[in-house]
């Protein structure tokens, strides 16, 4: 029997080795990796991040005119796409990228309608792009054109107002100037007033400690509702905040002459004050006359005379 060939197993797997395909590395160069990415977009959206990409380029053009055109043309697009935002828009996923690129063009714009328009969309892309805890989408804001609030979205506007009740405990700890944050809280309870959000509303105002603004904002359309919210609310709250909301909703139904509401209000609160201002106020009998019931009901005497 003949000897086995020495090596002759080393030599079969080196040349199994030589007939097998060499590996494939992962390429790690980005344009292929955005490459990618583009052909998994439908012509719709690759049109689009396009589109959104040359408005970029020419916002940071010498040209002022070219640079009023696509800011103009990249709002339209962002304020399309956030007016019923359920997911993160289109816009904002494809300008993702170009943030940091943004911000600093800002910050080498001289002072001007075409910056403060670039902070007002600034703003907007904070939204889902700034660091958790820098406010950025406030601090863009409070440098923009001042324009209406609510055309970026209800969900632009909450996120605000959370940033806008952080940096209040901020400055209140620092005993800095709020005056800023106060008129952009006008402008967002305004909002919420009129879209059927009179709880965040209400959050808002306790949270910047100026609860009595909701009186200006209330209308026959909200009252009841804020109203309810208010009474409801001071069942969990702790002393002084329980009797100040109740107060806020008796002025609230005082103000649309509820007045057996407001006489509940008042004897909630244990305000004797409030309930002979009822009596001389309203001068209707039978109203008078279930003040009256209201009143041996609760087990409280009064003399009016």
């Amino acid at each position: 029997m003949a000897p086995a060939e020495p090596n002759s197993g080393g030599n079969a797997n080196i040349g199994a080795t030589k007939d097998q395909a060499p590996a494939k590395v992962p390429s790690k160069d980005p344009k292929k990796k955005d490459d990618k990415k583009d052909e998994d977009l439908s012509e719709e959206d690759l049109a689009l991040k396009q589109q959104l990409e040359l408005y970029v380029e020419r916002v940071q053009d010498a040209d002022p005119g070219l640079q009023k055109v696509a800011l103009e043309s990249m709002r339209q697009e962002i304020r399309t796409s956030t007016s019923s935002m359920t997911s993160v828009p289109k816009p904002l996923k494809f300008l993702r990228p170009h943030y940091g690129t943004l911000q600093a063009h800002y910050e080498k714009m001289a002072e001007s309608d075409l910056k403060k328009m670039l902070a007002d969309i600034l703003s907007v892309l904070a939204l889902t792009m700034s660091p958790e805890g820098e406010r950025e989408s406030l601090k863009y804001r409070l440098l923009g054109s001042e324009g209406d609030i609510g055309s970026w979205g209800h969900e632009y506007v909450r996120n605000l107002a959370g940033e806008i009740a952080q940096e209040y405990a901020k400055r209140q700890n620092e005993e800095g100037r709020i005056d800023d944050l106060m008129e952009l809280v006008k402008q967002i309870v305004a909002f919420h007033m009129k879209h059927n959000a009179e709880p965040e509303a209400v959050d808002l105002l306790m949270e910047v400690e100026d609860l009595d603004l909701l009186v200006e904002y209330v209308d026959q359309a909200n009252y009841e509702r804020t109203c309810l919210y208010l009474t409801s609310s001071g069942k969990y709250l702790p002393g002084p905040d329980d009797s100040l909301v109740l107060d806020i909703a008796h002025s609230i139904y005082m103000k649309f002459e509820q007045y057996p509401r407001a006489l509940q209000i008042a004897l909630s609160l244990y305000n004797l004050q409030y309930v002979k201002e009822l009596f001389q106020t309203c001068h209707d009998r039978p109203t008078r006359q279930q003040f009256c019931f209201m009143l041996a009901r609760h087990e409280t005497g009064l003399d009016i005379r």
